[in-house]
């Protein structure tokens, strides 16, 4: 097996935001949700929770209230708009204004046509949803104080709505306040928050408030049936299940705290509202809870999104996935050794360090002789938030797009040795007539065409000049919905470009020729990286359930090794959670596949025999590699190292050196604000 250098880089500061909202979808199985600096993120949770898409958000911009409606999604915020988001191009569709303030919660009737809104102002707001439009309808009567949470009847006739130190009952059609649930105070002083409400089929509201308390109400006759003291600190949300027996509460105190709706004795038909269980595994302050299917799903404000297994099955009943994006922000120019990161309304290029020492020891820490150089900082027009960005072989180009349009840069290095290289942008400022945005980019490896995978489904291709670029041809999706593509490749040699869309479309196309080549089998599972082997025409596909596939485009079909691995395919490899990100070759053997998620890289030696279904190909409790050449049962194909956490980038150069760009937990942790402070056995 080979040995490489390692250029391990911990200097790319990517910070997570925290998750303000969470709402499913049954229909698609999607979750969408969103996060402080008002991005929005779409969940597969059919694909084993793939991060499939990012709609990015801006900084005057909050998401303060996501819903789905008839497949569509719909987020408002302080700016007191409701917006209908596309999904396909990932931008705003239609926008309309809630006119009472900014908006704080949001929801939906059960048959899916009107929206109700509530508001700074004290307004329900009703939204016209049919027609595939959103419509201002009316608004009921105004109260006092804020609304801060909501909730539709499934009569569809009652909406139930919490604010300061009340809950009220509304009739929908005369508009009128129909109850008003006074809550207690702890502190005279101090007023009680309804932070969050549901209400079942029955008429039992659920609310959770800022004194701690999850509270189960007759909203027949407005009386308190049971509550519970069940948080150390306010109850920022409360779900309940399809079946409406089973509620759960979280918020600034993270303990998830389980409710199910039993008969207080055997065979009685008497039921009551039991607090069964408490699960602690948020470090802070849980900001949104929602049941998906089987599983309840929570996110806050330490970024990790967790679900919970309500059925019992065979393994672990929960997980956690961390806030890492499926399309690496990290770009290296191989021949120049230059790395940029991407963040949201920047870009950094950073000069890779050097050192002339080598050694036989694995793991050795090599003296440098030059330390890496941060040579620019490029903001984007205007704080637009980038929505991908792409850097020539010798770095010698930029380009990134944002949802408006795609920019060009010429980038000149001069004196590229010396400690602080003299280094020079000009932005290219003509962009040719028909250009569109883009969702990914790429160079070819002259840095001579430009490729873009437009929002709009189509793949474009443009000729890269410092005064008038030209647009050569635009590559037309004939679907009957075209999807843009979340994946690019392109081929070492400029021949050929690869794009990949969320319905598995896989298609080859000819950048000299202009033509569309072939296009891949489609599969059930969606692509999550692909490359093209630099040797000869052979694309790699890794997808959502860890199937990997070899296509070669001259022969149409897939190749004799791709159709023996998934044969051979190995149990240990396919229960993992964590997706392929990023596929690259050794250039010391081109038959050495190098692939990685966040949690491990991995050599496939497609020399090499496929282990047995018995071989332990890593060990579970420590994720370390067990089988090392010559011990224990024997060479196989799978080269596992599980050093970096989290591992966001792996790029091999063209000598033998490896770039890891690794984001440890504790450092996108150490900025997090203090948590509630909690008293623990034994301090």
């Amino acid at each position: 097996m080979a040995e490489f250098r390692v250029h391990h880089i911990r200097f790319f500061e990517y910070v997570p935001k925290a998750i303000h909202c969470l709402a499913y979808e049954e229909a698609s199985e999607r979750l969408a949700l969103s996060r402080s600096d008002g991005s929005v993120e779409i969940w597969s949770i059919e694909d084993n929770w793939y991060q499939e898409k990012v709609l990015p958000g801006s900084a005057s911009s909050s998401v303060e209230a996501i819903v789905w409606c008839q497949q569509r999604l719909f987020t408002a915020g302080l700016n007191g708009d409701v917006t209908e988001h596309d999904l396909l191009q990932l931008a705003p569709k239609a926008s309309v204004s809630s006119n009472a303030g900014a908006v704080w919660c949001l929801t939906v009737n059960r048959s899916q046509t009107y929206a109700a809104a509530g508001t700074e102002e004290g307004c329900i707001v009703l939204f016209d949803m049919k027609d595939n439009s959103i419509q201002y309808d009316r608004a009921l009567d105004k109260q006092e104080g804020r609304i801060l949470s909501i909730a539709w009847h499934v009569g569809e006739e009652t909406i139930v709505t919490g604010s300061i130190d009340n809950i009220r009952i509304w009739n929908v059609r005369s508009g009128h306040a129909t109850q008003r649930i006074t809550l207690g105070r702890q502190d005279s002083n101090k007023e009680t928050i309804v932070w969050s409400v549901a209400v079942t089929s029955d008429m039992t509201i659920i609310s959770g408030d800022s004194r701690g308390k999850t509270s189960f109400w007759n909203g027949k006759q407005g009386t308190l049936i049971k509550h519970y003291q069940s948080h150390k600190a306010d109850v920022l949300s409360v779900c309940v299940n399809k079946d409406e027996d089973c509620v759960f509460s979280s918020g600034i105190d993270p303990s998830l705290v389980q409710f199910e709706y039993t008969p207080t004795q055997d065979e009685s038909d008497w039921k009551m509202w039991v607090r069964s269980s408490i699960r602690s595994q948020h470090t802070h302050d849980v900001r949104a809870v929602t049941f998906a299917g089987d599983c309840v799903i929570t996110g806050g404000v330490d970024c990790y999104l967790i679900f919970n297994q309500l059925e019992k099955r065979k393994g672990k009943m929960w997980r956690k996935i961390p806030a890492l994006p499926s399309m690496s922000p990290v770009h290296v120019a191989k021949a120049a050794k230059i790395v940029m990161f991407q963040y949201a309304d920047y870009l950094e290029l950073w000069r890779l360090g050097s050192t002339n020492k080598t050694s036989d020891k694995s793991g050795e820490i090599l003296p440098l002789k030059t330390n890496p150089v941060k040579l620019l900082q490029l903001k984007s027009k205007g704080g637009e938030t980038i929505v991908c960005c792409a850097l020539s072989d010798n770095a010698e180009w930029l380009a990134y797009s944002d949802t408006e349009a795609v920019r060009l840069y010429q980038i000149t290095i001069e004196d590229t040795e010396v400690i602080s290289p003299q280094i020079s942008v000009n932005r290219v400022r003509y962009s040719p007539p028909g250009t569109k945005p883009a969702h990914r980019l790429a160079f070819t490896r002259n840095a001579t065409n430009l490729v873009s995978a437009a929002s709009d489904g189509c793949v474009q291709l443009l000729a890269v000049d410092a005064v008038q670029p030209t647009l050569l041809h635009t590559f037309v999706n004939d679907a009957e919905i075209p999807e843009p593509s979340h994946l690019l490749a392109l081929s070492l040699d400029g021949k050929y470009a690869a794009t990949a869309d969320h319905s598995s479309n896989i298609h080859v196309y000819s950048i000299r020729k202009h033509k569309h080549v072939c296009s891949l089998p489609r599969y059930s599972a969606q692509p999550t990286a692909l490359a093209f082997n630099p040797e000869h025409a052979n694309i790699v596909v890794a997808y959502s359930d860890q199937k990997i596939v070899e296509y070669s485009v001259p022969g149409m079909e897939y190749t004799v090794w791709s159709r023996q691995f998934n044969k051979h395919v190995h149990p240990q490899w396919t229960r993992r959670h964590s997706k392929i990100t990023h596929i690259t070759f050794s250039p010391q053997n081109r038959d050495q596949i190098i692939l990685h998620d966040e949690q491990m890289f991995c050599i496939l030696d497609k020399t090499q025999p496929f282990p047995s279904p018995d071989t332990k190909l890593y060990n579970k409790s420590a994720w370390q590699m067990e089988c090392q050449p010559g011990q224990g049962q024997g060479q196989h194909c799978f080269h596992i190292c599980s050093k970096f956490k989290y591992l966001l980038y792996l790029e091999v150069l063209q000598d033998d050196w490896l770039v890891a760009v690794e984001r440890t937990p504790m450092a996108m942790t150490e900025n997090f604000p203090p948590s509630l402070k909690q008293k623990k056995f034994g301090t």
